[in-house]
């Protein structure tokens, strides 16, 4: 997949003299029009320019990679007299998105007041790790019953997530005559997944056996523009984060 990233400017009078990106520090594409060839590349880890798509207002990056990630900056200077520049920076963030929906597992088949609810809930392979939370009866948890583990990393560089819920059941919790534990995984701006379990019964010792029943929704959404006065900087297709399945 490629990206195009654009430096839209307005000279005010002045003669351009020379466009630059960079990534952190480093610069990787530079476009002079006075010079011959106009374009030079500087060759950087996860950055490969298609030099037929790029010009003074927009480079295009190809098969970018969770390497492509990070802050992005577009340097823009005038010719004499003025030798005024300007720049403005941008984070790109790529993601490897996880290819199933979070689980739940620990769950018992019944529950009666007094019962301790000890489940966890996993993300597994993505990169970033995904970021989890868990609501009882549409409600967040709150804080103290939270299991928190660290990320665990995979051999290829993707993360595994696991958040933990942990809590003793109390009549309230019997909402219409059931509990719903929902753990919901999110990614920045680019990702959000949720899976639910529901279960029935009452409240008392003696109350029948209690089913779980599991559902999920999802969706995703990004694009983040930028704009300057003098010098418009965007990332198109997806702008502030891009969205890949390696």
């Amino acid at each position: 997949m490629s990206v195009e990233l654009e430096c839209n400017f307005d000279e005010e009078g002045d003669t351009l003299y020379s466009v630059k990106w960079y990534r952190g520090e480093d610069e990787f594409f530079r476009y002079i029009p006075a010079d011959t060839p106009k374009m030079q590349i500087f060759d950087l880890p996860g950055i490969a320019v298609d030099t037929a798509l790029s010009d003074a207002r927009k480079v295009t990056l190809r098969t970018v990679s969770l390497r492509s990630s990070g802050k992005y900056k577009c340097e823009v200077s005038a010719d004499s007299p003025s030798f005024h520049t300007e720049y403005l920076t941008g984070e790109m963030l790529v993601v490897d998105l996880p290819d199933e929906v979070p689980t739940i597992t620990g769950g018992q088949s019944k529950y009666h007041v007094g019962d301790e609810v000890h489940v966890n809930c996993t993300s597994a392979r993505s990169r970033p790790a995904a970021s989890l939370m868990w609501y009882i009866n549409d409600k967040q948890a709150e804080t103290g019953n939270l299991v928190e583990y660290t990320p665990v990393n995979d051999t290829d560089g993707l993360e595994t997530s696991r958040l933990g819920l942990k809590f003793v059941v109390g009549a309230r919790h019997f909402n219409s005559g059931e509990i719903r534990l929902k753990c919901t995984a999110t990614i920045a701006a680019v990702y959000w997944q949720s899976s639910e379990e529901s279960v029935e019964g009452q409240e008392q010792q003696t109350g029948p056996a209690l089913e779980s029943k599991g559902v999920y929704t999802g969706g995703s959404e990004c694009s983040i523009p930028y704009s300057w006065a003098s010098c418009l900087f965007a990332f198109l297709a997806t702008a502030f984060h891009l969205l890949i399945n390696l």
